[in-house]
């Protein structure tokens, strides 16, 4: 707002040149003037107010903080020069008097009225702050120490909305601007994203390759905070291994041998009974933190005996049996498997990101536009698997209220009062809850792969998600291969910075087989993607 000088003339001589009426002083240099005796300037220019649901809560719960300027009507009363957004705002909300300067000196300069309204109004004239400067300075109130309800009073935004600004201002300047310099589209939102990972360096830059390409940044983040968890629970299972005497190596030693390759007085080893192995070891591979490979850190020494049949035996001379160690440990990992973990990590932050878009911005609308009808009545003309499964049972399970933020009894009391655009977004709640329950719970997991059964046949899956991206929603790269109907591949970026990465050799399992040593026909089902460029798990 542009601030305006304390009037110099007392308020005794205001009171002696201007209109007949009552004004008292409020703070210092202020004149507190009935709203009754305020009248908006007739040659006004503005022609949208542009009350904004904030703004106009701002007044309600503030009052008005910049005092308004006036001078003498010429009928009595007072005309207002600038500041007709605030006494409309205040009008609204009832306020019986406002602060304001009155300028005697305006009353019969009608020319310099107009200029006051340009010089307070032009972007010429006037900077209101950048997102960020607005962000530090919600940040610098609560910090000061202004309650979040304060804040939210004071500036008519909603609690969410200053839960994020709050957030995002606790971001350093340095990651601040770097964001902004990265992508000049940045919001508060993809601040308060960032600010959840500021003072980790590696967590930090993977957020910001992702701004700089528009790569969406509440898919990165999911990634990361699943990535997190993981590496938690890695140390954990470790921990538990040091506990019971187990040594865990990063690849296999030299002179062991997986114990899915041995057998023990005829018998398989296998990794579901690892101590059945007295001298078993673990090992994991990067791309699978969870899963354990076990191998005997020495067969011969514990009376194993190799199950694989070698062309040319050799002694590894160091007392294993013949072709249970180097031969086996060379073997590169079958980049098939490495794929399905990988999907199946970004499949289900995919659908953590989208339920909480579904939550946040979309069920809120109080409309939608023409394309959700169209799918809408499509899918319910054809009735696609997952809609004639779960459409009748959609509105009363749990993820309906998570996805909604409602109850099927709430959105039923709704109905008679709701907008025909409201309807819309009611009548969609079911079909949405229908999908996504069946592409996530159970064999749902398995939507993105080629070669699985899903509740919700891939192609169905993509049609819905080509909806969701029609009406705003970013879809990750795993989404976006399932709406194409291509395999789904690994994540890259446009800018090909966080590619695929081509599986290394870290220890080799034999050929065909898991991590664990299980088949990997029988595990996995021999992925039909038929991808073997693996996203490095850095990556997104």
């Amino acid at each position: 707002m542009h601030e305006h000088p304390a009037p110099a003339t007392p308020a005794a001589d205001i009171r002696a040149s201007g209109p007949a009426v009552d004004i008292e002083p409020a703070a210092p240099g202020r004149l507190m003037v009935p709203v009754a005796d305020l009248t908006a300037h007739p040659g006004n220019v503005r022609g949208d107010l542009n009350l904004t649901a904030e703004f106009t809560a701002s007044i309600a719960a503030e009052g008005v903080r910049i005092p308004l300027l006036i001078t003498a009507a010429p009928g009595g009363g007072w005309r207002v020069i600038e500041g007709h957004r605030r006494l409309a705002a205040a009008a609204r909300a009832g306020l019986a008097e406002l602060p304001c300067d009155i300028d005697p000196g305006r009353a019969g300069d009608e020319a310099g009225q107009y200029l006051d309204m340009l010089l307070a109004n032009s972007r010429g004239y006037r900077a209101n702050y950048t997102m960020l400067e607005e962000t530090a300075t919600l940040f610098a109130a609560h910090e000061a120490g202004a309650s979040r309800t304060r804040i939210r009073k004071a500036t008519g935004r909603t609690a969410a909305q200053i839960k994020t600004a709050v957030t995002a201002g606790g971001l350093t300047a340095a990651t601040r601007a770097k964001a902004v310099d990265l992508s000049p589209d940045v919001t508060l939102e993809d601040l308060a994203l960032l600010a959840d990972f500021d003072g980790d360096q590696d967590a930090t830059d993977r957020p910001l390759t992702c701004l700089e390409h528009s790569y969406p940044l509440e898919q990165a983040a999911a990634r990361i905070r699943q990535d997190r968890a993981e590496a938690a629970d890695h140390e954990k299972i470790r921990s538990e291994f040091a506990a019971a005497g187990v040594p865990v190596t990063d690849s296999l030693p030299d002179g062991a041998a997986w114990l899915t390759s041995l057998t023990h007085d005829g018998e398989d080893l296998t990794p579901g009974s690892p101590a059945a192995c007295p001298g078993h070891g673990a090992t994991f591979r990067p791309w699978s933190p969870l899963e354990p490979s076990y191998y005997c850190t020495s067969p011969a020494g514990h009376g194993h005996a190799s199950r694989w049949q070698l062309t040319n035996p050799s002694s590894s001379g160091d007392g294993s049996s013949p072709g249970t160690a180097s031969t086996d440990r060379d073997q590169v990992p079958d980049p098939g498997r490495r794929l399905v973990i990988t999907g199946n990590k970004a499949w289900q932050a995919a659908a953590e990101v989208r339920h909480r878009w579904l939550a946040a911005s979309f069920f809120p609308r109080k409309s939608v536009p023409r394309q959700a009808q169209v799918f809408l009545a499509r899918r319910l003309l054809a009735m696609p698997d997952p809609l004639r499964a779960g459409l009748a049972s959609a509105a009363r399970k749990a993820l309906f209220t998570t996805l909604t933020g409602r109850d099927a009894s709430q959105y039923d009391q709704d109905c008679g009062t709701a907008t025909a655009g409201r309807l819309a977004v009611i009548m969609l709640a079911p079909v949405i809850t229908a999908y996504e329950y069946a592409m996530t719970e159970g064999e749902g997991r398995s939507t993105w792969r080629t070669d699985r059964y899903s509740p919700c046949p891939r192609g169905d899956a993509g049609s819905y998600l080509a909806f969701l991206a029609a009406i705003g929603y970013p879809l990750s790269a795993i989404e976006q291969a399932v709406a194409d109907g291509t395999p789904y591949s690994g994540d890259v970026t446009p800018a090909g910075l966080l590619t695929a990465e081509q599986p290394e050799a870290d220890g080799g399992a034999p050929p065909g087989t898991d991590s664990g040593g299980t088949s990997q026909v029988s595990a996995d089902g021999n992925d039909a993607s038929g991808e073997v460029s693996c996203p490095a798990d850095a990556a997104i």
